[in-house]
């Protein structure tokens, strides 16, 4: 059953995957945008769960358009932030 709850990684893995698209798009398509920068560290501290969570669907959309999702791993439940 899906967690409904999940709306984005917890900072660390969402920095990783950040990092994984940012040498993706640094090979595979230099004159591509850079991806959405991930809202960690004062980002994660200023912004609302819905900023962030809009933030995580931009970095899905930039995988999904460049052809990276496969660098968007499954996470595992200590990785995702989830309403409580």
């Amino acid at each position: 059953m899906p967690d409904l709850d999940y709306i984005f990684p917890q900072p660390i893995p969402w920095n990783e995957i950040h990092q994984a698209l940012v040498a993706f798009r640094e090979k595979e398509c230099p004159d591509a945008s850079l991806p959405p920068v991930p809202l960690i560290l004062g980002g994660w501290n200023y912004s609302s769960d819905a900023n962030k969570a809009a933030r995580w669907t931009d970095t899905i959309r930039w995988a999904e358009t460049h052809g990276a999702s496969r660098l968007i791993p499954e996470l595992t439940d200590p990785d995702k932030y989830c309403l409580h």
